[in-house]
């Protein structure tokens, strides 16, 4: 990883902490494995759940409809 990159992602980790979004997504992935679920299942569970997100819930400036 460049350290363009790995400053992005440090960056992007630390806004996530600080809006307390870590934990439930932890505890999901927590949850998934004790259901069986190999790790590349579950980034594949998250990705779809992030595409399906960016069709229907984004507003044109990025933000999060709150209505959908």
């Amino acid at each position: 990883m460049s350290d363009i990159h790995a400053a992005f992602h440090d960056s992007l980790r630390s806004q996530l902490a600080a809006g307390n979004c870590v934990a439930p997504i932890v505890d999901c992935i927590r949850k998934m494995r004790v259901e069986g679920l190999a790790d590349n299942e579950i980034a594949g569970l998250l990705r779809q759940a992030a595409d399906e997100l960016d069709e229907t819930t984004m507003t044109k400036d990025g933000e999060v409809d709150p209505a959908a």
